[in-house]
């Protein structure tokens, strides 16, 4: 039966060179995108939550309109600082996935736990305060994404895509210490050729398998 999901091509055991890295197949795409998506999420969540989370708890125990003011633009500067660096680590899942990099998604996991305590932190947020309602959407939308693209990473095809783009940067890697494994015969950086059979040799070196012993050397004096 024909394997439905790409075969990636596998290097030699000895003597391997240096591998392209292979394409991402379609789960690896569209978990990019959904990876693009939650960090557009992630800048929406941090302005939303600036305005309404926070200031409504300040609300709950202020009576001044200028500390409230003050209050809300400070929390406001921080929910968006905190949604650029959560954009930014978004972003960078996605460089790294789309390299083949197999620990970005272990990573990646691991920051889809912290999204889950968010999400927590949300609805017990949206249940004490009504204003919270709107930020629980959106971190809610962006739950949903982070599990859609940890999906998509861990389909068969990824996990192909992950092994053949660490064993094509391990054969990179070794052709570049090891230059005449990766070309077995060929001539090596820094060290002069090998004659070729049937050359005559050079004036003053043994004549080698093949060559003529006449052509080994000056000529003798006849007697």
């Amino acid at each position: 039966m024909v394997s439905p999901y790409p075969q990636y091509p596998q290097s030699a055991p000895y003597g391997p060179g240096p591998l392209a890295p292979p394409p991402p197949p379609d789960a690896i795409r569209r978990a990019t995108g959904l990876i693009f998506a939650g960090a557009a999420l992630s800048i929406v969540y941090g302005v939303v939550d600036g305005l309404t989370a926070h200031s409504s708890v300040f609300y709950t125990y202020s009576t001044t309109q200028s500390g409230t003011t003050v209050h809300q633009a400070s929390f406001l500067v921080g929910g968006i600082v905190s949604g650029i660096i959560e954009c930014l680590l978004w972003l960078w899942m996605a460089w790294k996935i789309k390299s083949g990099r197999r620990w970005a998604r272990v990573l990646s996991s691991v920051f889809f736990g912290f999204m889950c305590l968010t999400l927590l932190g949300a609805v017990v947020n949206a249940s004490s305060h009504g204003d919270a309602v709107f930020s629980l959407l959106v971190v809610l939308a962006e739950w949903g994404v982070g599990l859609a693209a940890l999906i998509k990473l861990y389909r068969p095809e990824s996990s192909q895509f992950f092994a053949a783009a660490r064993q094509a940067k391990l054969a990179t890697a070794f052709s570049r210490s090891y230059p005449a494994a990766a070309n077995p015969g060929g001539p090596v950086a820094g060290y002069p050729p090998p004659p070729q059979y049937g050359q005559p040799a050079q004036y003053g070196q043994p004549a080698q398998y093949g060559q003529s012993s006449e052509d080994s050397g000056p000529p003798r004096p006849s007697e």
